[in-house]
């Protein structure tokens, strides 16, 4: 069979968003169990993949973590996260934290195997699984905020996200797609093959998920078929966007609406009515109203112990004594984002918007906003939309990873959609709010990923803090009609700029920035001892 690895096209690739259609739930969603959307969310999608591809639950389990995500795993509970979903739970699972002793007790060995040296992808999960005496190596990428790339099925190249219905097989022979369609009895949207050595390994998409009968089918055909079915309660149904840039979602936004337009953007992208689109993002908005509550109750219990867990609460009773200089409105946005991502910390449900790591900024600003607005539902909603479609552009073109484009990915992507939110939220036009998007990501160009130890704690944690004051400050400026110089679609090519000059060191491999001062060192010792035990 080929060596995947040859080209390193899609293995090494830090391409980020290019080629790729994100969904405005893969802005915000999904909604999960801590600590980081990427090497927790991210890397259970990978699990589910793998449990699919072989048909259930493995036997055995090995691991292979490479670059930053091998130095970070533990601090993200990414094998527990990987483990659960190769055992049928999904991204929410308050079970996360305790799957390698569920497998253990269910006799399933887990080996874990870290390359920090290593030039793959930083996000590459490697599973080598066993099943009914069957060996696979499944290989996949978490590029951010939740969404996955798997790229490698025994050693066959692949490019699936997980909304997939139909299946891969491999074969003596490529087959066309009428033969294809013969055997399962039903059309099928398309057939590719990658032929190697006398072999040929199909990829059959289809537009509903393939019967037991029909995967038989195939079966009969072939050496080795891998069933695929779309793992989420959406999937992409249209490759061609409505609008792909910010000028271009300004021109539709400026006739009807940008909340209006982000609906019809996910509408055929995905082939959902607008309704589903306004319930799934109030869904959303409820799940992060329980993070702040969970949060600012003071009881968080974090993963690392890197922090005390009641910072948020801290800051909202000095808000509340009226003592606070920031005053009323940004001190209790900031205070309910720092509570989220201790709720984050501590292994509970959040939403990641984009990512786990900046779960907070989105929540503490529009929840406080609306507070002060008197918002309804609707509004609030308007608003996460506005804010979902900001994500989507970025994310389109642009990695939403600390690990990929240092923490500028994450803090800086979720200050502008929080930002742009805001100004939906008060009222603004679709102008201020690209605008303040714009002025939000300029200001935090160049954001580095230094996570001290591993866990997403320190610095993470109240770097959500500045991101709720950037927000805050971006969307006054935009409401006063204070003006970016750069447009916003170079505004984004600025980012793409800087995440690729941004060093290796300084995006989550822990080398650098905060992580190479003298407590950060102490801290990742006593972390490091406190795994052995764990």
């Amino acid at each position: 069979m080929p060596d995947c690895s040859t080209c390193g096209a899609c293995i090494n690739s830090d391409r980020g968003g290019a080629d790729r259609l994100p969904s405005l739930f893969d802005s915000i969603g999904p909604v999960m169990t801590g600590s980081s959307s990427s090497a927790t969310a991210g890397v259970l999608r990978i699990g589910r993949m793998g449990r699919l591809l072989i048909g259930g639950n493995p036997d055995a389990i090995d691991l292979y973590f490479y670059g930053a995500l091998s130095t970070t795993y533990k601090g993200h509970a990414s094998d527990g996260a990987v483990v659960a979903g190769l055992l049928g739970e999904l991204e929410d699972s308050g079970l996360i934290g305790k799957m390698l002793r569920i497998a253990a007790e269910r006799g399933i060995p887990v080996h874990d195997h870290a390359d920090p040296e290593s030039t793959r992808n930083s996000m590459t999960v490697d599973m080598a699984l066993v099943r009914n005496g069957v060996h696979y190596r499944i290989s996949g990428v978490s590029i951010g905020g939740g969404e996955i790339e798997m790229q490698e099925v025994d050693g066959w190249p692949v490019l699936l996200h997980g909304f997939e219905d139909g299946a891969l097989f491999l074969a003596d022979r490529r087959f066309s797609q009428s033969e294809v369609e013969a055997f399962l009895g039903r059309s099928v949207q398309s057939v590719t093959a990658t032929e190697y050595d006398g072999k040929a390994f199909h990829t059959v998409l289809t537009e509903t998920a393939l019967t037991e009968p029909q995967i038989n089918a195939l079966r009969g055909a072939s050496i080795r078929v891998y069933p695929l079915r779309n793992l989420w309660d959406f999937k992409l149904k249209d490759p061609v966007p409505l609008f792909d840039t910010f000028a271009s979602w300004l021109a539709l936004a400026e006739k009807t609406s940008a909340p209006s337009a982000a609906e019809a953007y996910e509408e055929r992208r995905s082939g959902v009515s607008r309704e589903w689109v306004r319930k799934k993002t109030l869904t959303a908005w409820n799940a992060m109203k329980v993070a702040v509550e969970n949060g600012l109750a003071g009881h968080n219990r974090l993963l690392g112990g890197l922090t005390p867990g009641d910072d948020g609460a801290r800051l909202k009773n000095l808000v509340d004594a009226h003592q606070n200089l920031s005053g009323p409105v940004v001190g209790t946005a900031i205070a309910r984002a720092l509570a989220v991502m201790e709720s984050n910390g501590s292994m509970r449900q959040v939403v990641a918007c984009p990512t786990a790591g900046s779960c907070g900024i989105m929540p503490g600003c529009l929840m406080t906003a609306a507070e002060k607005l008197g918002s309804s539902d609707d509004q609030i909603i308007d608003a996460l939309l506005a804010g979902a479609m900001t994500g989507v552009l970025i994310a389109k073109r642009a990695p939403v990873s600390g690990a990929l484009g240092g923490c500028q990915s994450e803090i800086g992507v979720s200050s502008a959609m929080a930002a742009a939110a805001l100004v939906q939220l008060a009222g603004g036009s679709a102008k201020q709010v690209q605008e303040a998007y714009a002025l939000a990501l300029k200001n935090v160009l160049g954001l580095v990923c230094d996570p001290v130890a591993g866990p997403v704690e320190v610095p993470c944690i109240k770097r959500n803090a500045i991101g709720v004051a950037n927000a805050f400050a971006a969307a006054d400026m935009a409401l006063a009609g204070i003006e970016s110089i750069i447009p916003p679609d170079e505004v984004l090519d600025a980012l793409i700029n800087t995440q690729q000059y941004l060093p290796r060191e300084l995006r989550g491999m822990m080398s650098g920035g905060l992580c190479a001062t003298k407590k950060a060192h102490e801290l990742k010792d006593w972390w490091y001892k406190k795994l052995a035990t764990m």
